[in-house]
């Protein structure tokens, strides 16, 4: 399955993660890429305010690598934010192999681990149409693909 949402301002890119917020379960992975500033963070906090009940501070784990959220049905998101990793085993080492099993994980940067994330990945590229132009709120493309059949009944922006 795939979808492609354009234009995004950062309203809408809110409105998508309450979306995508109610395919949070345990095992699902979320894989965001794009450059930097392409509002992965900004997307990962509002799958994360709507899944946990508008829970309060949301911290880019850029230094921590790793943020967890209790969900009121007993299992956690897990936020990681690989940019800053060398290698697999490092993003081993904060728990990930777990986290993919036991968790929801969203994933920033995610191309250090692709060979282990999941096959079924809720995989979503956020980009910008056109870098040079002067505003890039409503210029924000997203793609989302998977093979996940939780999904079945998105149905977008």
């Amino acid at each position: 399955m795939k979808w492609n949402c354009v234009p995004l301002d950062e309203e809408a890119l809110v409105d998508l993660g309450r979306k995508l917020s109610s395919y949070v379960k345990a095992g699902v992975v979320f894989s965001l890429s794009g450059k930097l500033g392409s509002g992965k963070t900004t997307l990962a906090r509002a799958i994360i305010r709507n899944a946990c009940n508008g829970v309060g501070d949301i911290p880019s784990p850029t230094f921590n690598l790793v943020q967890s959220y209790e969900v009121v049905t007993g299992f956690e998101i897990w936020h990681f934010d690989l940019y800053r990793l060398n290698s697999i085993e490092e993003a081993l080492m904060l728990g990930l192999e777990e986290a993919l099993i036991e968790h929801c994980c969203i994933i920033e940067w995610p191309n250090l681990i692709e060979q282990i994330i999941p096959s079924h990945s809720i995989h979503i590229q956020l980009d910008f149409r056109d870098r040079k132009r002067s505003s890039l709120s409503n210029q924000r493309i997203i793609t989302i693909m998977t093979s996940n059949p939780i999904m079945a009944s998105f149905d977008g922006l």
